[in-house]
């Protein structure tokens, strides 16, 4: 890490604080993420189709759409359409469009995607408990808040 921090002070940086502290979380986040893939793909599962599950899982039967998924994971609308038609192909999801609204296609799990999420989020959660279990209370609230604020913050970048 101190290598890295030297490399930023060769080149002129407004606020010193502020590259370290972006270097720091985007080597973390590549981390996380390189680890995360790598468990998932135990399960034939991308970590963008999880969050996609998950966000189904969470939401009310048939109430998202791919725009909607799109923004809520800040991805682009063709790379979700993608997502949704692998996970339409191992029978995960189901597509319908209301009779209300026909224009419009709503996503919703299918049980094939109820039963994998209700045998793999015990795994997950396993997993995820170990990368954070020397954090105490007041960090994991810090960490909590401070990822917020970088996600909502990520709607003007």
């Amino acid at each position: 890490m101190d290598k890295i921090y030297l490399s930023i002070q060769e080149y002129t940086v407004s606020n010193s604080n502020i590259a370290k502290a972006y270097f720091s979380f985007l080597l973390s986040s590549q981390k996380i993420m390189g680890r995360t893939e790598s468990f998932l793909s135990n399960f034939n599962i991308s970590n963008t189709q999880l969050s996609i599950l998950l966000l189904l899982h969470s939401s009310k039967a048939f109430s998202e759409t791919t725009s909607s998924i799109s923004k809520k994971l800040g991805l682009s609308i063709p790379t979700i359409s993608n997502v949704l038609s692998t996970l339409h192909k191992k029978k995960f999801i189901q597509k319908k469009s209301l009779p209300k609204d026909k224009r419009s296609t709503y996503i919703g799990l299918d049980r094939n995607g109820v039963d994998f999420l209700k045998k793999f989020i015990p795994l997950y959660k396993q997993k995820y408990e170990e990368l954070f279990s020397n954090f105490n209370i007041n960090e994991l609230d810090d960490l909590k808040n401070l990822s917020l604020k970088i996600f909502f913050n990520l709607n003007d970048f």
